[in-house]
């Protein structure tokens, strides 16, 4: 592969553009270069603005790939295979046959299934017939070589920075400095807040408590939300302690919540004239239970007033609160499928 030359400013704005059309998620220099520390790159990206720079082209892939899985978008980091050279080695020592006879399978069918999908205008290609081959000839290992086939091309397309194609059509990239500054855009993906940040936040759940309290509040929204609840979110101030309030399936806002949620983002314990008022609160409202969403936990003292007074209070704290991201992230490598 041949190197790619970027004169001054130019790298940092290659990255943050193709970040954001393929990810949706738009980065200032100084958000890169975080999220590639630990690496030579910041280094680079920062000589590269007065400097320029000059990196080979893998080398270029290879720092994008980090940058996607450090900001969450894929699960794991793709390690740029394009040529399926990975199940080559996979099943080199016990089905070297099979995967050859499946590679030549789509060799032969994919380009007619391509010229197929353009010559009737589609732009999604049906892989049933290379798979439907592969199963004939080879059973289910080769259906299962064929989905890895198709993974293999899926990833190159999807993934490389080279390349126009891209998982999600986003309507414009969302600002990374916004899930902590806050805004008042509305969510593209997601009912309160945007799929983007409950990804980003999945891999980086340590910045869970550097986040807008507003965010915090329409991440806990969002949560209960696709759980199944009816779920109504407060104003954000003078909502007299109540972040969120929440109705069982069947139920309507007319009746008495199902649950109220008082949301803490913040490093000091909480303390107990939290659980006291959240306990007024329910029963003001005839709510079954009270809910303390929170980035620290529950003081002793507020733990001791729940169990002493039987207060039906409960509590999710940052260890609940990353089993939430890991529910609510997008499966696999950022497809948005909410």
């Amino acid at each position: 592969m041949g190197r790619m030359t970027f004169n001054p400013g130019e790298l940092a704005d290659s990255l943050s553009e193709t970040a954001g059309y393929k990810a949706g998620l738009a980065l200032s220099i100084e958000e890169l270069c975080e999220h590639l520390s630990g690496t030579e790159y910041p280094d680079t990206i920062r000589s590269s603005e007065k400097y320029g720079a000059s990196l080979r082209s893998e080398e270029y892939e290879i720092l994008f790939y980090k940058l996607l899985y450090n900001i969450g978008y894929t699960a794991e980091e793709y390690d740029g295979d394009y040529t399926g050279a990975k199940y080559f080695h996979k099943y080199r020592h016990t089905a070297l046959e099979q995967w050859a006879g499946v590679t030549n399978l789509f060799v032969e069918i994919w380009p007619k299934l391509v010229e197929a999908t353009l010559a009737s205008g589609s732009k999604s290609v049906d892989p049933s017939p290379f798979m439907r081959a592969a199963f004939d000839k080879y059973g289910r290992l080769g259906l299962d070589m064929a989905m890895e086939r198709l993974d293999v091309l899926e990833k190159a397309l999807n993934l490389n920075p080279h390349s126009i194609q891209r998982y999600v059509e986003w309507h414009s990239p969302v600002q990374l400095e916004s899930l902590f500054k806050g805004t008042k855009d509305k969510p593209e993906f997601g009912r309160f807040i945007d799929q983007r940040y409950i990804d980003y936040l999945c891999k980086n759940d340590d910045r869970i408590g550097a986040i807008h309290w507003r965010k915090f509040e329409e991440f806990t929204a969002e949560f209960f939300h696709r759980e199944g609840y009816t779920v109504e979110l407060g104003p954000g101030s003078n909502d007299d302690g109540v972040d969120v309030r929440i109705w069982k399936d069947g139920q309507t806002t007319t009746e008495n919540p199902h649950c109220l949620v008082q949301c803490k983002r913040q490093r000091d314990k909480v303390e107990r004239v939290v659980v006291k008022g959240l306990f007024a609160d329910v029963s003001f409202e005839g709510a079954d239970l009270g809910l303390v969403v929170t980035t620290s936990e529950l003081s002793p003292g507020a733990r001791s007033t729940i169990s002493a007074r039987g207060y039906p209070i409960q509590e999710i704290e940052r260890k609940g609160l990353a089993e939430w991201l890991r529910k609510l992230r997008t499966p696999g490598t950022g497809i948005i499928r909410v």
